[in-house]
């Protein structure tokens, strides 16, 4: 095994964990604008987003919003801080500087979260939303569920370490490879005709 193949397969691993690095930084940063969230557990947002889909979410400004946006936002306390869990909703009034939300699904959502018609919890404001949805990628967060931390670091370790072993295994020349000057192998019959 010469030294520059396990240069370049260490130099290999080391690009693909930057990246890795640098990719899960900018996609999950508020510095970025851009994070994803995971579509997970309820059915409040069917036909649109189904459970388990990820979704890609924009921060914009509060002044942006509009109704008929779907958002990702923290459920409020009654004191308006951002401590409940992570919601995916159509924004479906503004009022002032909070919103009314209502999943999709009529069915599990009849009426809007927020008071005076639901009593889920109290109008959404601008400090807990988190984004709005750019793009659903459907299924995707089915990964998540099947690998959580740290299993799916331990799945990305894993194969970064099989690539690092590929890359660091000799290279085997095929039995009937041409030699130096395109010719067969010395001994070897190439196939050619040739005048005694």
């Amino acid at each position: 095994m010469s030294s520059s193949n396990t240069r370049r397969a260490a130099a290999q691993v080391i690009v693909v964990l930057v990246l890795v690095a640098a990719a899960a930084y900018a996609i999950n940063s508020d510095a970025a604008g851009v994070q994803v969230f995971n579509v997970y557990p309820t059915i409040s947002m069917l036909p649109t987003l189904e459970v388990g889909d990820l979704v890609v979410v924009h921060s914009v400004p509060f002044d942006d919003l509009k109704v008929g946006d779907v958002i990702v936002f923290t459920v409020p306390n009654g004191l308006g801080q951002c401590v409940g869990e992570t919601v995916v909703h159509r924004i479906v009034n503004i009022t002032g500087q909070t919103l009314i939300t209502q999943g999709d699904d009529r069915s599990t959502n009849p009426s809007p979260d927020e008071p005076p018609l639901g009593h889920s919890w109290p109008p959404v404001p601008a400090s807990c939303v988190r984004g709005v949805v750019v793009v659903a990628l459907p299924y995707l967060g089915r990964i998540t569920e099947a690998f959580p931390p740290p299993y799916n670091y331990i799945l990305v370790a894993m194969i970064l370490i099989i690539v690092f072993a590929l890359e660091l295994r000799p290279k085997q020349r095929p039995a009937d490879s041409a030699g130096p000057e395109g010719q067969g192998a010395p001994g070897r019959d190439t196939g050619a005709d040739s005048d005694p």
